[in-house]
């Protein structure tokens, strides 16, 4: 055989090994929302790290979702690192027991799994919500998944995934004007970044999932690099909620010291509102008290009996 046989042949191997391998690949992302869920039928809409399912799902509708996570997916690789995970999204027409996820009266709506590495989401209530939810759910499996893996601090994954959820719903313009007018007095950090842990298991409601402290990241990102989404030092996050909290000020009113001065100010005000209100009160009730009775009328003749004249007129009656 010559060598370009050989070359031929080897060529038609690793081919064929290479069409098994993808399709051993496709069939096992095909099974993984099977396995978990068996009551319901699943279609493939993406094979990759993140793999994408639907049940019940109209074809248009997996696409767009599958293509609403892709960008989730391509800005948590560039910024974070990269990580793998299975979504499965369930439609009006799936057998999905969503009861499994039931909490009381709050129905399923999106569960999340980091150690199993899986998503499941019930898309039947608005189309709106699924893309903010996945980018959220995605941030919470890239972050545990690049620090080890481990459970990452919160609130801080929660924070990030914030920021993540309003990228994708293009609203960090009003959300920063919502944290700058409600950071009127205070410039010193507050909030604890590492109190506790991801929760490996969650389930949540996107409908309730809005927070505007993404801008907090946003402006970590911009001013520290992307490479500060890993760190977990406590005290380096809480230096920078102090400078983000400072540049929120000057840009609110222009200085950059705490407005403290304020504070006395109003309390001042208040004070003096309170006394002027106490001073007139107790002056409109000694006027009350002051004020003299108008005189009373005299009596209309003969129509009282005196009841000392009509007992001696009794008296005298009898007397007789």
């Amino acid at each position: 055989m010559t060598i370009w046989r050989q070359l031929t042949v080897v060529a038609l191997v690793m081919s064929a090994m290479t069409l098994a391998s993808l399709s051993a690949a496709s069939a096992d992302a095909g099974d993984a929302c099977a396995a978990r869920y068996p009551e319901a039928s699943w279609s493939i809409v993406a094979v990759g790290p993140v793999s994408i399912e639907e049940s019940g799902l109209a074809p248009e509708m997996a696409v767009r979702f599958a293509d609403e996570i892709g960008i989730a997916e391509e800005w948590l690789v560039d910024e974070i690192g990269p990580f793998e995970v299975t979504v499965c999204l369930v439609g009006t027409g799936s057998l999905f027991d969503a009861d499994r996820y039931r909490e009381g009266s709050q129905r399923f709506h999106i569960a999340s799994d980091l150690e199993e590495q899986f998503v499941a989401m019930n898309t039947d209530r608005s189309v709106g919500f699924v893309a903010p939810a996945m980018a959220f759910a995605l941030t919470q499996h890239a972050l545990y998944q690049n620090n080890g893996p481990a459970a990452f601090p919160e609130p801080l994954a929660s924070t990030i995934g914030h920021w993540y959820r309003a990228r994708m719903l293009d609203r960090l313009p009003y959300y920063h004007n919502d944290e700058m007018t409600s950071n009127l007095f205070d410039t010193e950090s507050r909030i604890d970044w590492t109190a506790g842990e991801q929760e490996i298991f969650r389930t949540w409601n996107p409908e309730r999932n809005f927070r505007s402290i993404g801008d907090f990241v946003d402006f970590a990102a911009r001013t520290r690099g992307m490479d500060i989404l890993l760190v977990t030092d406590g005290a380096v996050w809480a230096g920078i909620e102090g400078d983000w909290r400072t540049a929120l000020r000057v840009e609110l009113t222009g200085r950059s010291t705490p407005t403290t001065g304020w504070k006395m100010g109003i309390a001042i005000v208040v004070t003096i509102l309170v006394t002027g209100i106490s001073v007139a009160t107790i002056s409109v009730v000694q006027q009350r008290r002051s004020k003299k009775r108008p005189p009373t009328d005299a009596p209309i003749p003969g129509f009282f009996v005196d009841p000392s004249t009509e007992s001696d007129a009794v008296s005298g009656g009898e007397s007789r």
